[in-house]
This record gives structure tokens, sequence and C-alpha cells, in this order.
């Protein structure tokens, strides 16, 4: 689903933020502990009233609250306690976005804008706060409820948000930000509905009728309950959010990224220690191949061990690409164990159990909507991302000239 009402049959708890029902449950991780809120509560000196959980992850939980001083709602990720004791990665990259602006840049609202930043001090310790706008749905969200119904997005839809996040990752690399984390998760889907203009009531009782934030009048019911835009979507917008992972300057090496494992570069999975923001181009070819076609270019299984899980998805990169270049093998510390002096694989997959070469896989994967000379401009776009060597990719300036995204 892009916007509107979510149908009844949808299992909502796996879909919507929870919502607040008494004192947020404590979570700790060792010394670590989450916002333990308890309603009524405020923030900054009564500035921020927080009234809805609508996001947790690993290290933080993200609440709507109102903003009493702007009459305005916002949304503020709250760390565990044992972030707050220096400046984040990601407030330090929020802070160099907000302190030089490119006014004219077409992404300058396609990444998460930082409102304000402060420290709490509740009964658990401190907790870095970063207030940021109200956003909807992420992307993975909404591509996994597509795959479920059997009901896919829209060309038109997936290719304009593809095209956002890659001019929201080419603002991040003309700060020379390397964003470090990419993947479909950390894309949101902008509120297309004003939500100012709501009451909190309102925005509670659309929460327990199983309504999302982004919730839409103008929309089109299918037989099936699927919902979708009525026509093109024009005013669907991307916005790249968690920078919490990255790291300035971008050319830099890095060993803060997080990348998860569809997305991960080659460099990365055999940990050459040679990871610069030429890995986020590889994760991004990854993410607009999963936003278009619906699918995961790189799907390895998650069973035996880390180091097992590692060479299959060696294996995949392989069959989709060809041999290891010399450059990246000798960088591999594994590499005499797993791979042929000529860079293929020692032990490699019967014949049917092989994945298909990159341009075979696009091909096969073609969704309904592209035409054929699309289809070729849009190989010739994946081909200049998914290559071994992070130098031979194509930076986001370049490929925003790209006739995929310009001619088409």
């Amino acid at each position: 689903m892009i916007d509107g009402v979510i149908p009844e049959k949808v299992n909502y708890e796996d879909l919507l933020p929870s919502a607040l029902e008494g004192e947020e449950i404590e979570r700790r991780a060792g010394e670590a502990a989450a916002f333990a809120f308890h309603p009524g509560d405020t923030l900054k000196d009564g500035r921020y009233r927080p009234f809805r959980k609508i996001g947790e992850g690993q290290y933080s939980t993200v609440w709507l609250a109102r903003d009493e001083e702007e009459n305005r709602y916002v949304a503020i990720k709250i760390g565990l306690t044992w972030e707050a004791d220096e400046e984040s990665n990601e407030i330090s990259s929020l802070k160099l976005l907000r302190e030089n602006p490119i006014p004219d840049h077409p992404a300058l609202h396609h990444v998460v804008e930082l409102l304000d930043d402060f420290v709490h001090a509740g009964p658990n310790g401190s907790h870095t706060c970063l207030v940021i706008q109200p956003l909807g749905r992420d992307v993975e969200t909404a591509l996994s409820y597509d795959c479920e119904s059997n009901t896919p997005a829209p060309y038109p839809f997936t290719r304009r948000i593809s095209i956002q996040t890659l001019q929201a990752l080419d603002y991040l690399h003309q700060h020379s930000i390397m964003h470090g984390d990419l993947h479909p998760a950390n894309i949101a889907l902008a509120l297309t509905h004003d939500i100012n203009k709501d009451s909190e009531d309102e925005i509670q009782a659309k929460n327990e009728r199983g309504i999302e934030l982004n919730y839409r009048d103008d929309v089109h019911w299918l037989d099936d309950g699927i919902v979708v835009p009525k026509s093109d979507p024009e005013d669907a917008n991307a916005v790249l959010i968690d920078l919490g992972a990255s790291t300035h300057p971008a050319d830099e090496r890095s060993l803060d990224y997080a990348y998860p494992t569809p997305y991960r570069a080659p460099e990365v999975v055999m940990e050459t220690g040679n990871v610069t923001c030429k890995a986020d181009i590889w994760a991004l070819g990854c993410v607009i191949f999963r936003i278009v076609t619906h699918y995961p270019l790189f799907a390895p299984e998650y069973w035996g061990s880390y180091d097992e899980m590692n060479i299959e998805h060696i294996h995949m990169i392989v069959e989709r690409l060809g041999a290891v270049p010399a450059s990246l093998r000798s960088a591999w510390e594994d590499a005499d164990k797993y791979l042929t002096p000529d860079g293929q694989m020692k032990e490699p997959y019967p014949e049917d159990q092989r994945e298909r070469p990159l341009v075979e896989q696009i091909v096969h994967n073609k969704p309904s909507g592209m035409g054929e000379e699309e289809l070729k401009a849009f190989v010739e776009f994946m081909s200049s991302m998914i290559r071994f060597e992070p130098s031979e990719r194509s930076s986001t300036h370049d490929l925003l000239q790209h006739r995929w995204v310009t001619a088409l």
C-alpha cells in the first residue's frame, strides 16, 4: 500500500507503530535503557509533550509529540541512555546539513531535517533526543505489504521514489557525508496529509481504527482491499532517514557502517577495511532494484554461522558479476581458502542452483509498465552501480545525469 486507509483484514501490529498504552516498557541492553515514559511527561522544560510511540529500533524509540512552542507535531527520536555521552554521528551529520544548505538542490526536502536536539535526563539516565518532522511509513514496509497482497506498487511510483533516493544520497555526498546504512527501511514516505490540522484525539482515534499517519481520502480501492493512488503519484515523496551510521568526510575509510546483509558491497562482506562512500553506491543499486522490481538483488540465507552467510553472499555476487578482481582478492583475508587464483569460487554451486548474471536478473524482473527502451536504460543504470571495484562505480552526480533518470 502507498497511501490511504489500511484495510481491516491487515494485521496492524505488523504494519503500524504501537499506540500508547500506559507506561512505556523499559528495554535494557547491558547498562543501557530506553526512554521510560509516563502519560503527561514533557521534555526540554515542557516544550515537547510526547503522546504516541510511532517507532522502535535497536538503539532508540520514536515518539509523536506536540511542540508547544511552535504549535505543531514533531517526531522525537530518543536514544538509549548509553548513547548520550557524546554527540552522535547522526547529530553531527544532521547539523552539518542544517548549517550548510544547498537551496537549489532537488533533494533539499528529501533528507530528514534536524529541527532540534537536546539531552533528556530521565530516571534511567540521560538520553540523546533528535527532533525531526513526522513521516509516514517506510518503503520496506510498503514493499512488504505489496508483496503479501500480490499487488505491486505501480512503476511510476517506484521510479519516482528511486530517483528521489538517489537525489537524497547525492545531497549527502555533496556534503561529504557517507550514509552507511542505506536500505528501504531507512527511506520514509513524507506525509501527504497535514497532520497539524488534526487534534491529538483524532490522531489517536485513527490509530485505534488502524489508520496510519499517512492517510488519504483520494485513493482507489481495488477489489481485494488494496489501496493505490488514483493517478501517477506526483505527490509521493521519499525522505532519507537514520544517519546513525553516517561518516564524514565520506571519502575516508569508515568503521561505522551498518548496512543490512542484502545491501552490503563486496568490500563490506569481505571486511577489507577499505569501505568508503562507494559502498553507498552499491547499496543504492540494491535499494533501487528492490524498489523497482519488488525483489532483492542479493538475498543470502540466514542459516549456519555468520561466516557461512558471508560466503554464500560472495557466491551470489560472483555468479552475478563474474570473477573477483585481483585488487579485491588480495585485500580479502580468506581469499585463498575460497577463491581460485583467477577470482572464481573454488566450490561453485551446481548449475541449477546458481544466480542469474546481473543483466539477466534485471531483465527477468522487469516491472509491468517499463518499456523496452527504458529497460535498456535501467540495465545500464544498474550496471554502473553494481560493480566489484569501488572506483568503477558511478558517483551520485553521474547517476543523476543518466538517461534513466533524465530522459524517460
